[in-house]
Formats: structure tokens, sequence, C-alpha cells
């Protein structure tokens, strides 16, 4: 671990140090993506994913909230676990920000790493109820498995087997069968029709008319019921999904600019302002 970087005082005069952050992807386990980040500045937008989102601060503390209004702090020595499709939102809890590391895995990733282990009565999806988890084991473990994943020394074989290890460990301690009250509240028909629409025309900048049109219902109507359902209004989502996109066709080696043209970018700028807003640096640094 880095040795901790002097906070700037209010009269300092220079920039305040640069946001970094590097992703990269395990094939072998359903294409989990795992995320190491320094950020002294940045704030993520309200945003959900379709993955769990499985980390740890290294340095420092991150403010997050969970929904509309639940606020909680992330400390270092704790676990913080976020289901798919749970609204949040993060920043810096302390002037030096907060160094962390992250894993983002697929439900049927999560569920494989779990086949052949005792079943929990009923789960069809793992749930955690707690954001927050103290568990100084499993920590341990979600740290080895994360630096064996980033090590260029490590096999194939070590870093899936400890990722592996450390996401079944976290699940059979603290993951349940999803109780009904505790599940997102479904989607409004109109709602789920707009979001696959949008999902399937994320490069074809659709117009709100045209979401609306695939939902069913009147534009106005449409962005009450969108932004109630999912949390965030109809654009906010389609960028959201851009940038996902991009990220993931740009793990897969695709060139910049061409990743940029095919989300529905008109520029690489433009593209980079955005993803630079969930991930705090360009994609150009990030993902490598």
């Amino acid at each position: 671990m880095t040795s901790p970087t002097a906070v700037p005082s209010m009269s300092d005069t220079r920039s305040p140090p640069a946001n970094r952050a590097k992703i990269w992807r395990e094939p072998a386990l359903a294409n989990a993506e795992l995320l190491r980040a320094a950020y002294r500045t940045h704030q993520f937008p309200p945003h959900a994913h379709d993955e769990y989102a499985i980390g740890f601060i290294e340095r420092g503390a991150q403010a997050y909230t969970r929904g509309r209004k639940e606020r909680l702090i992330m400390p270092m020595g704790k676990i913080c676990v976020i289901n798919p499709g749970q609204l949040h939102e993060g920043r810096g809890a302390t002037e030096i920000g907060w160094d962390y590391r992250m894993i983002y895995i697929p439900p049927e990733g999560l569920a494989m790493v779990l086949a052949g282990t005792e079943p929990i009565s009923g789960r069809e999806l793992s749930f955690f109820t707690q954001s927050v988890i103290d568990d100084t084991g499993t920590l341990q473990a979600l740290r080895a498995a994360h630096l064996c994943s980033e090590s260029s020394d490590a096999s194939q074989l070590e870093k899936t087997s400890r990722l592996v290890h450390a996401l079944r460990q976290l699940a059979t301690r603290h993951g349940q069968g999803a109780p009904l009250a505790s599940l997102p509240r479904a989607e409004p028909g109109a709602v789920r029709r707009a979001r696959e629409f949008i999902d399937a025309s994320v490069a074809a900048n659709p117009s709100l008319d045209d979401i609306a049109t695939a939902a069913g219902m009147s534009p106005f109507h449409l962005l009450r019921e969108f932004k109630k359902a999912v949390g965030v209004p109809p654009h906010a989502y389609l960028v959201q999904r851009r940038v996902d996109e991009a990220r993931r066709l740009l793990l897969k080696g695709r060139a910049l600019k061409l990743v940029a043209i095919e989300v529905g970018y008109s520029d690489q700028a433009h593209f980079s302002r955005e993803f630079r807003r969930f991930y705090g640096v360009p994609p150009s640094t990030a993902v490598r």
C-alpha cells in the first residue's frame, strides 16, 4: 500500500492530486471486471450496475447514497457490497478522497461461483442486506484475490481460484435468498419497455418521443414514471448504458475511436468526457 499523500491546505495553490483508475477483466470468471482506483476529487453520478459491486477501501473513506435517501460511509477495513440494480452515488468522505478496489460480477457469474455449495432454501438470487460488512477474514481473501488478479506473475488458474474462493466465502457468509420484500419493486410494463428500447438503441441516439412511443405512453408521463421507477431520467440512463457498452468493447481490445462511434458519440472527446464522469479518468487511462 502506498504511503499517505499530504493533503493540501486551503492556501495551497497547487493542483489537487489527479484521479487514477485501472479497469481489467477476468474472462475465466464470467468476464468479471475489476477496478483499482485512487479518487481525490471524483464524484459518481447516480447510477446502478447490472452486476454485483463488491470491494473495499485501502485508504481514506467513501461517502455514498444507496437508493434515494440512505446515506452511508465506507471506511477502511470494511467490505462494500451493492446488489444489481441498486441505485447509488458516491464521493470522498475526507479531504484526501479514497483508494479502493472493486469486483463487478454478473448474477450468473456469482451463481456459478456458488455452484456445489449448500443451497439456501428457495434461493434464486444471492442478496446482500448489508452494504457495509465487517468481516476481516473475507476482506483479506478479497484483497489477496484482487492483488493476484492484477499481477503479471500469477497464473490464470491461481487468479480464478482465489477470486472464486473469496466470492464464495462472502456469499455463503453474508448472502441470502432474496426475500420478496427486499427485491426492487417490479417496474411498470411501460417503463420496462422503455428500458428495453433504450438498451437496444444505445448507438441510435433515440429521442424522448421515440422512447415514449415504444413504451406506449406520453413523453411527459414517461419522464415522471421512468425516474420514479429507475431513479434517473431516460437521458441519464442512456448515457450510463453507452458508457457501460463502451467499457466492455474497450476491454475486448477495440480501438478507442471506433468504440466512441459504435456507441453513438459524434466524436471521441465527447465520449471521453462522459466516461470521465463515471470513472474519474478518460478511457485511454482507465482501460489497459
